[in-house]
């Protein structure tokens, strides 16, 4: 096998600072490592999905997630974080979201696509 292969998982430490609130996670969305960054942004999808009954935890701040999660989009050199920045966002928020349109300039090429689609999601289907 080649290469490097890493698992991303998330525990006890990472609920804990969703449960904390937007600060704790913007911390580590903003600065911490991009393993941080990834183990944060997988277990914020277990509170973020209503499957799992843990939204109740977010609710409060779940506009200004939706922000910080657009931010990211726009400021992360990960592209790996941007990425499941954006799944969370269109998984479980609705447009429009004004940071990215204010700032698609600054999403990297790679996503840039897939923003756009964000952005400008096809109507119903009739």
């Amino acid at each position: 096998m080649e290469g490097n292969t890493s698992y991303i998982t998330y525990g006890k430490n990472e609920k804990e600072i969703i449960k904390k609130g937007i600060d704790e996670i913007r911390q580590v969305l903003m600065g911490g490592s991009v393993n941080e960054k990834l183990s944060l942004l997988l277990a914020l999808d277990w509170f973020m999905d209503p499957y799992y009954k843990q939204d109740s935890y977010i609710a409060d701040i779940r506009e200004e997630l939706a922000d910080l999660l657009q931010t990211v989009i726009i400021t992360s050199n990960e592209d790996e974080a941007s990425e499941d920045a954006l799944n969370l966002l269109v998984s479980y928020e609705w447009p429009p979201f004004k940071i990215l349109e204010d700032n698609i300039e600054n999403v990297s090429e790679r996503l840039k696509p897939y923003v756009l689609e964000a952005l400008h999601p096809p109507g119903p289907l009739l």
